[in-house]
């Protein structure tokens, strides 16, 4: 049996972070929760871009943390005192981005007691820097720079939590980036088969595809939601939409862009044609 990793350990021995995540989820409520309204979630979830915007945004308090702390050890004062200010202003958009990303994990005790760890840390981290500016704007200089640098250790321990969340749990990744949707003919279903104005779940080589029959038209699309795994197959139709029942990801039909998130990721769409009665599909190019 395969030893538990730091992050299993940390999980299972620290229940008291479920507390901890109930308060952050209640906090960002009004503006991440599922009645909050679209468009500022989008952004902070980044499904403009394509691309979750947490790893964009968390690049900013890192680095420029990371520049003051060097300009400290150079004598640099001036300049590290501002890159320090910088970060701060950075760590406010990585803390509502990260949150984005996390708020639809908190079911799963993994995700939601490491993404409290995470921003707890985080949160410690932010406190710590902004200690560190007022006692240099007060001329406590010898005392801020130290506390700067205890600052960067709580940042790194939580960044390293950061990457457990995204590589090892995947929250963030699109949850379909290891399917192989048959990019030749493959036959799914029968065409009597499919009820109209209705999802229908196939299967094409292993991967699941939902079809949507609507007078002579029917459309295909990947079924396995690409933010966190939710079947859209089972998710409400719009005219030219269907909605993720999990986390309420909206795709179009037509193209399998992501409409509306959490999601980031497009959906897989596929081609279709009859042939005798049978439904074969083929994935579209990228």
């Amino acid at each position: 049996m395969m030893a538990a990793s730091i992050s299993d350990r940390l999980v299972a021995a620290a229940p008291w972070l479920d507390g901890v995540a109930d308060v952050l989820k209640k906090a960002y409520e009004p503006l991440l929760g599922q009645d909050a309204p679209r468009a500022p979630r989008d952004f902070l979830y980044g499904t403009w871009l394509g691309h979750p915007l947490h790893p964009f945004v968390v690049t900013l308090p890192i680095g420029f943390w990371t520049t003051s702390l060097l300009l400290d050890l150079m004598g640099d004062e001036e300049t590290a005192d501002r890159t320090l200010a910088w970060g701060l202003l950075g760590a406010v958009g990585a803390a509502v981005t990260g949150a984005a990303q996390w708020q639809d994990t908190v079911n799963n005790e993994q995700p939601r007691r490491l993404g409290a760890l995470h921003a707890s840390l985080n949160i410690a981290a932010t406190g710590i820097y902004a200690a560190s500016w007022a006692l240099r704007k007060g001329g406590a200089r010898p005392a801020a720079v130290g506390l700067a640098a205890a600052g960067y250790g709580v940042v790194s321990a939580s960044g390293w939590l950061g990457g457990e969340l995204a590589y090892v749990l995947g929250i963030g990744v699109d949850h379909t980036a290891f399917e192989k949707p048959p990019r030749e003919w493959t036959d799914v279903a029968a065409e009597d088969d499919l009820p109209e104005n209705a999802p229908f779940r196939v299967e094409a080589d292993g991967v699941p595809v939902m079809l949507v029959k609507r007078g002579a038209r029917i459309q295909a699309i990947a079924a396995t939601c690409t933010h966190l795994g939710g079947p859209l197959d089972e998710g409400e139709l719009g005219e030219d939409t269907v909605t993720c029942p999990w986390h309420g990801s909206v795709f179009c039909l037509a193209d399998g862009n992501a409409k509306h998130g959490p999601a980031t990721s497009s959906q897989t769409t596929f081609d279709v044609q009859l042939d005798g009665g049978r439904v074969l599909i083929k994935a579209r190019e990228p």
